[in-house]
């Protein structure tokens, strides 16, 4: 995690802030979405996503650990956010409306009906991941 990016700043953030950014003076160039990226980046957010939460599974819901839970499929969130684009071939330079972006908002329910009980975080932890399967 880097600071304000909750799944961390893109290794490719530079050329996206090229590829949407307005030019005040001069010219830059504006690059497409580079087919590759659209291939290789959702695995590797989609990965990052599901090992979230299945340490969460594994860690925090046995334990009714709440607040723990609330942050792994907020943070799986974010990664599997950065997939949904990467497979349009949409640039992402920041996390504000990543999730509205991607179609992840229902999360915002989700984590809403968290309680410090097993079930309920087990429950919780599996509707997020049927989220996230169905937005990419």
């Amino acid at each position: 995690m880097s600071l304000f990016h909750l799944a961390g700043v893109p290794s490719y953030i530079v050329v996206a802030e090229l590829g949407i950014n307005q030019v005040l003076r001069g010219t830059l160039p504006r690059p497409e979405f580079p087919q590759a990226l659209r291939e290789a980046a959702p695995p590797v957010w989609r990965g990052r996503a599901a090992m979230t939460l299945r340490y969460a599974s594994g860690s925090y819901v046995p334990r009714g650990q709440a607040a723990e839970v609330a942050g792994a499929p907020t943070v799986a969130a974010m990664n599997t956010g950065h997939a949904v684009p990467a497979v349009r071939g949409e640039w992402v330079t920041n996390e504000k409306r990543l999730l509205r972006q991607a179609g992840l908002r229902d999360l915002n329910a989700i984590v809403g009906e968290l309680r410090p009980e097993p079930g309920v975080l087990a429950r919780a932890i599996t509707e997020a991941a049927k989220l996230f399967d169905a937005a990419v």
